[in-house]
Order: C-alpha cells, then sequence, then structure tokens
C-alpha cells in the first residue's frame, strides 16, 4: 500500500501502474487481482469514463448482505472445490474412505460460512503442495 506524506492512502495513477506492468517478464501474464491471497477476486472487465479507469472484479456480495447463505462462489472459488474433489477421487484409498473424505468437505461447507469454506480449503491445498 502506498501511503502520501500526509499519512493517507495514496491513489495510484495508471502511469505508474503502466510501468509496473512494464517491468514484469514478457512471458509472465499474470491474473490481474484484488483482495486477500486466499481469497482473490479477479479482473473481469476494464472501462475508460473520462479520465477514471473503472475495474469490474469477479467479486461475490459480502457475507453479510442480504440473506446469511446468499454469496455463492466465484468461478476461480468452484474450481479450488472442483480440483479438491478429483484429488480424493484420484486417491488410491478405497471408496468407503474416499466417500468420508467428501462427507468432511461437504459437512465443512455447511458449518462454515463461504468465505470460511475456501479460506481452509485454500489452506489445506497450500499445506498438500508443501
Amino acid at each position: 500500500m502506498k501511503i502520501d506524506p500526509l499519512g493517507n492512502e495514496a491513489i495510484v495513477k495508471v502511469s505508474e501502474l503502466k510501468t509496473i506492468l512494464n517491468q514484469l517478464p514478457n512471458d509472465l501474464d499474470p491474473d490481474v487481482v484484488m483482495g486477500e491471497v486466499w481469497l482473490p477476486e479477479r479482473l473481469v472487465e476494464a472501462q475508460l469514463d473520462d479520465e477514471m479507469l473503472f475495474l469490474t472484479f469477479d467479486n461475490a456480495p459480502e457475507e453479510g448482505e442480504g440473506e446469511e447463505e446468499g454469496r455463492g462462489f466465484v468461478e476461480h472459488e468452484i474450481e479450488l472445490i472442483r480440483a479438491q474433489i478429483l484429488n480424493i477421487l484420484a486417491d488410491d484409498s478405497g471408496p468407503k474412505t474416499k466417500a468420508e473424505a467428501l462427507l468432511a468437505l461437504i459437512t465443512l461447507a455447511h458449518e462454515r460460512t463461504s468465505s470460511e469454506f475456501i479460506e481452509i480449503l485454500g489452506s489445506m491445498v497450500e499445506e498438500l503442495s508443501s
């Protein structure tokens, strides 16, 4: 986060963003995201209007908005869930063990908020890959 001389959060201009982007290696094409590392919200649209660049991200509504269960999952969160289910199904264990793992996953999703579930699932994936 950039801080201005008065201690306020500074606004990043497009020229500064272009400088950062130009420093990326040519063979690197990362997704543009915002938010937390464990729950990134990906850029899905950009629109220039006069002197402002509007960016639209795939963020879902906040947990407290509307119905308690109304948040749902965005596309990359669904991919994370799908990958975890495929890991369970690809495991060498028997059907009973796989059923227990799937039941644990479903129970966790039911008992937690959407964002808590994705955070826990992301932590599990990180632990398995390290």
